[in-house]
């Protein structure tokens, strides 16, 4: 098992940059997808496996809220314990922004997002285009806004990863499962990966 933590740090570029940049690569991720070929299913276990079989060791993601929220000890400690059981390298993201910045990313309304500058969103989302450049076959993270996170979070779906939202709701295209906490986020993929073994 290995370990890697990222933070993202305040960089200097301008805001169009960075979500152009967020932009184009979910384009490029969704330009991918289309409809599924007659006979495909959907079933999540058997994709998970595939992506398993076909990428060797299982890697996971998981992108925390902030750099200071109280709950990350935990969280990643159920993440770790996961990885460890499950054999699987775990990749940390964590937003360099504040619980409090987060909370209020949490608590900006539909559509009103776009108008903020709004750093905890946007971490989230350059954290989301780093585990899918990364390989990983699944993301676990605890939103920040379940609105502005849910084209990034859908693409990577698209493109055969698992993703496990926990803590704060999301759209049913983001995820393939949303649960109240990230000890439940962890159980339910150690339980998806083991069923497909």
């Amino acid at each position: 098992m290995r370990d890697r933590k990222r933070s993202y740090g305040k960089q200097k570029q301008g805001k169009a940059v960075r979500a152009a940049g967020v932009f184009l690569l979910t384009a490029v991720l969704l330009a991918g997808c289309g409809q599924p070929q007659a006979g495909a299913t959907e079933e999540t276990p058997d994709a998970v496996q595939r992506v398993q079989n076909e990428t060797g060791p299982l890697r996971m993601g998981l992108i925390l809220t902030s750099r200071d929220d109280p709950e990350n000890q935990e969280t990643e400690a159920a993440f770790q314990s996961l990885a460890q059981e499950l054999g699987a390298e775990l990749l940390v993201e964590t937003p360099d922004v504040t619980a409090s910045d987060a909370g209020e990313a949490r608590a900006l309304e539909a559509g009103t997002f776009i108008l903020c500058d709004v750093d905890a969103i946007e971490y989230q989302m350059l954290a989301t285009d780093a585990l899918v450049a990364e390989g990983v076959s699944v993301i676990a993270i605890h939103p920040n806004h379940a609105e502005a996170l849910e084209s990034v979070l859908s693409a990577a779906r698209g493109v055969g990863i698992y993703v496990a939202a926990f803590a704060d709701p999301v759209t049913d295209a983001s995820a393939d499962a949303c649960v109240g906490t990230a000890v439940e986020a962890a159980e339910l993929i150690k339980n998806t990966f083991t069923a497909s073994k």
